[in-house]
C-alpha cells in the first residue's frame, strides 16, 4: 500500500463513519460535539489538533510533489480542504461555536446537507483508496 492508498482508506472512513454516528446517535453526538468538543471556550487541544493537521497536510503536499503516483493530487486536494474547518475552529471560535450550536440544535437541513456531501466524499476517498491505487 502506498501512502495516499491508506490516507484514502482512512479520510473515506473516518468521513463515512462520523456521518453514521451523527446519523444513528444524534443525541449522544450533540452532546459530544457541544460539551466536549466545541465547549464555550476554545479547547487547548484543538491547537494540537491543528497543527498536526497542518503537518499531515504538508507532508501530504510533499509526497505529491516527491512521488509518482497516479491521482495523488485528489487525495491532497481533499485533505487540503479540512484547513478551512481548522482555520474557521481557530480563528473564528466562538462564530463557529454558534454556527455548530444552530446547525446541531435548530437547523438540521443544514445539517443533512453537510452530512451528505461528507458521506458522499468520503464514498469517494475510501473507493480511490480501494479501487484506485
Amino acid at each position: 500500500m502506498n501512502y495516499f492508498q491508506v490516507l484514502s482508506i482512512v479520510f473515506g472512513s473516518v468521513l463515512i463513519l462520523t456521518r453514521l454516528a451523527i446519523q444513528f446517535f444524534p443525541k449522544k453526538w450533540n452532546d459530544f460535539e457541544l460539551n466536549t468538543a466545541y465547549t464555550e471556550e476554545q479547547p487547548k487541544w484543538v491547537w494540537v489538533v491543528a497543527a498536526v493537521g497542518l503537518l499531515l497536510v504538508g507532508f501530504t503536499w510533499y509526497k505529491h510533489f516527491t512521488t509518482d503516483v497516479a491521482y495523488s493530487l485528489a487525495v491532497t486536494l481533499l485533505l487540503t480542504l479540512t484547513l478551512l474547518k481548522t482555520s474557521q475552529v481557530l480563528f473564528n471560535y466562538q462564530q463557529f461555536r454558534r454556527f455548530a450550536v444552530r446547525v446541531l440544535t435548530k437547523d438540521r437541513k443544514v445539517l443533512a446537507v453537510i452530512n451528505i456531501v461528507a458521506f458522499l466524499l468520503g464514498l469517494g476517498a475510501l473507493a480511490m483508496g480501494l479501487f484506485l491505487y
